[in-house]
């Protein structure tokens, strides 16, 4: 029964001892102490922590945020966007695999359904229903209008 007590403690004290030896490293390093006397993991912390303190190798270039916003306005005007059309897609696959699945097990699915679980389904689709037309109607009402923020 203490096994499992056990062996969380000695996984904390691992993690505390790497910690440790982490942050020993990092000051050690901060203050250019030797590493002469350092054991194997913090003479390797060392290496991480002097490669942290460098600036990278190859420096972005000094216009990289415009030619990123420059490569994604040309992006939005050639109008890539296919994670929309995957979308439809599969919600039409959905719904037409529901329809499929209904016709064939119809009967026998609404057979052992509760009557109560049946009222409350349709109660809940008119809800989304309304709230989806009412959404569109509102989208379809405004759409010459541009988009205002709250």
């Amino acid at each position: 029964m203490n096994a499992p007590d056990n062996d969380k403690l000695d996984q904390a004290l691992a993690d505390e001892r790497e910690w440790l030896a982490q942050e020993q490293a990092m000051r050690d390093e901060r203050i250019g102490a030797s590493a002469a006397g350092a054991s194997a993991p913090e003479a390797q912390y060392r290496i991480v922590a002097r490669a942290l303190r460098e600036p990278p190798a190859a420096s972005l270039p000094p216009d990289f945020a415009r030619q990123v916003a420059r490569m994604a306005e040309s992006r939005a005007e050639a109008g890539i966007q296919i994670e929309p059309l995957v979308l439809r897609a599969l919600g039409a696959v959905l719904g037409v695999s529901g329809v499929a699945a209904l016709a064939y097990y119809g009967r026998e699915a609404a057979a052992g359904v509760d009557p109560r679980m049946l009222q409350w389904s349709l109660a809940i689709g008119a809800c989304a229903a309304m709230t989806w037309s009412l959404d569109w109607a509102r989208r379809w009402m405004h759409r010459d209008e541009p988009m205002r923020h709250a």
